[in-house]
Order: structure tokens, then sequence, then C-alpha cells
């Protein structure tokens, strides 16, 4: 239960308040991207929690060390989140903890740098649409883990439920940059 509140409360602030402030952003985006690769290698709730702190204060210590770097690193950091849920959606095995760890950390590795680039480039548009879809990612995921097992908007087990599961991403992502325009 813990992971499900956790994953809806870092959700709900990347989805609909992550342009607002840059460095809850890094924090959130960096502490949920850890957390969601390690569920989906199978760790235990405390190494989750772990490596998502470390992973977080890592992220937030660069950004202040590198603020010149300031938009890279949190597209980045945000990327990081958007290829997990990439990967879970992609992923056939990743549905029961089981996916190949390696392809995964390249993926969300290419994923992470190409945001990064897009971020610097593109700004404020780009961190308000990347924080939503970061966001949206982990309300499902908060959602998907409200029943029992890990649940089909977490982790699609078939080619619909990914389907399903991405429309309904999308939309939430696309409501939460809605939001966040419309604060700004």
């Amino acid at each position: 239960m813990t992971s499900t509140v956790v994953l809806i409360v870092l959700g709900a602030i990347l989805c609909f308040w992550g342009a607002k402030s840059l460095r809850l952003t890094v924090l959130a985006a960096g502490f949920a991207g850890s957390w969601v690769l390690a569920e989906a290698f199978g760790a235990s709730l405390g190494v989750a929690a772990v490596v998502a702190g470390v992973s977080a204060l890592a992220v937030l210590v660069l950004t202040l060390i590198f603020a010149r770097f300031l938009f890279f690193v949190v597209g980045a950091g945000v990327g990081v989140l958007i290829g997990a849920r990439l990967f879970t959606l992609l992923s056939t095995r990743s549905q029961n903890g089981h996916g190949d760890v390696l392809l995964g950390l390249l993926f969300v590795a290419a994923v992470a740098i190409v945001c990064g680039f897009l971020a610097n480039r593109f700004r404020r548009w780009f961190v308000v649409w990347a924080t939503a879809l970061a966001g949206s990612a982990l309300l499902l995921a908060g959602v998907g883990h409200l029943g029992p097992g890990a649940g089909e908007l977490s982790r699609p087990g078939s080619t619909t439920s990914s389907l399903v599961s991405g429309v309904l991403w999308l939309a939430i992502a696309y409501l939460g940059a809605r939001v966040q325009r419309a604060d700004t």
C-alpha cells in the first residue's frame, strides 16, 4: 500500500504542478523514476525506497551544481520516468518483475538523454508536457496497484491492456498539461 500512495502523490505533483517548481520536479522525478525501475526489476520495498531516495538526492545535487544545464537535467530526470513507463508498456516480461535489466537501463537512459536535449531546446513547453506525461504515468501505476497484484494499469499483460493503459496515460497527461498551462 505504501508504494501505491507514493506513486499517486508523486504522480499528482508532477502531472498537475510539475512546471511550478523545478527543484520539486527534480526530486519527484528522480525519486519516482528510480522507484518504478526498482519495482520493474523486482526489488523489495526497502531497496526501492533507498534507491529512489539516493537517486532523487543525486539528481537534485547535479541540478544545483550544474545550474547552467538545469533544463537538461530536469528533462533527463523526467525522461527516466517516461522511459520507465514506456519500458513497462512495451516489455512483455516486466509485468511479473522479470524485465531485461540491461535492455531496460539502456532504453531508459536513451529516453532520458533525448528528453534532456528536448528540454534544453524547448524549455517551458517541454517541461509542462514532460512533467504531465511523467505524472500521469505515476498516477496510473499507483491506481493499478490499488487492486490485487500489480494490476493491468501498472504493468499491462496483453496488447489490449497496453493500448488501453497507453491511451489513459496520454489522456491524463493532456489534462495535466492543460492544468499547468492554465495556471501560468
